[in-house]
C-alpha cells in the first residue's frame, strides 16, 4: 500500500485523498448539510488534503494537465481572502413567511 511504483504513482495518497473525498461528499448530502452546516462547511476545508494527496497519487505528468485550472482556483480564493477584509453592518435583518431571513447590508467603501 505504501510502496511506490515504477510509473511514480503510489496507492496510500490515492486512499487518503479517497477518504477525504468521500467524507466531503457524505456530508454534503441535504439532511447532513442543513442539520450540521458546520460539520458540512469544515469538513469541506479537506478539499486542501484531496487536492495534495491526489497529486501525490496520480503523478506529475497527470497533475501538470490539472495545475492551470488549480492555479486559478488558488488565486481566486486569494482574491477571496482580500476582498473578504473589509467589514460591512447589518443594518436591518426581518424573517419572512417563507422561512427566508432577509438581511440588509452596509456598501463598503
Amino acid at each position: 500500500l505504501i510502496e511506490w511504483r515504477d510509473i511514480g504513482v503510489a496507492n496510500l495518497p490515492g486512499v487518503i485523498s479517497l477518504l477525504a473525498g468521500l467524507l466531503m461528499w457524505v456530508t454534503s448530502f441535504s439532511p447532513v448539510r442543513k442539520n450540521f452546516f458546520e460539520l458540512f462547511f469544515y469538513t469541506h476545508q479537506l478539499y486542501v488534503v484531496f487536492i495534495i494527496f491526489l497529486a501525490l497519487h496520480v503523478g506529475d505528468f497527470i497533475f501538470y494537465m490539472a495545475g492551470g485550472a488549480i492555479f486559478l482556483f488558488v488565486l481566486d480564493r486569494f482574491l477571496r481572502f482580500c476582498q473578504s477584509r473589509a467589514t460591512v453592518d447589518v443594518l436591518s435583518a426581518k424573517c419572512l413567511p417563507c422561512g427566508t431571513v432577509e438581511l440588509t447590508l452596509s456598501k463598503p467603501q
